[in-house]
């Protein structure tokens, strides 16, 4: 009887200890994707649709985008570069200065780009890494 009921105030314990075990930033990440997921998709500007989020293993949260009014072929590898050159831009711009992404600038997030043209062909990615959004 002693013995079942050690067991028994082992087996409470641990289960306090894991519902008390705080979230991961990886579970953070998931949680913030599946709720940015509940408005998507979303026309942002200049004929580019947030199609969805996810979150990756190891700090990695990925932005899907079609640009609705293009088609690859269409498209100059110039322009590709030119929009890509661009779209970094802003994207670090805005992960420096956005009050809503402090939770990614505090936990070293990396973020990835994928484009997609109105026919679903890979079109244009990119990655940004804490390296890069803090620099001064």
């Amino acid at each position: 009887m002693k013995n079942l009921i050690v067991v028994s105030l082992a087996s409470f314990l641990l289960t306090i200890i894991s519902c008390n075990k705080k979230k991961t930033i990886d579970d953070e990440l998931k949680e913030a994707a599946i709720n940015m997921n509940k408005l998507t998709p979303q026309v942002l500007n200049d004929g580019i649709r947030l199609d969805s989020v996810s979150s990756r293993p190891n700090k990695i949260f990925r932005y899907n985008y079609t640009l609705i009014q293009d088609v690859k072929e269409n498209v100059t590898e110039e322009e590709i570069n030119i929009f890509k050159k661009e779209a970094k831009e802003g994207a670090l711009n805005a992960i420096k200065t956005s009050a809503d992404m402090q939770e990614f600038r505090d936990n070293d997030v990396t973020l990835k780009y994928f484009y997609y043209d109105k026919n679903g062909k890979p079109t244009a990615d990119f990655s940004i890494t804490s390296t890069e959004y803090k620099k001064k």
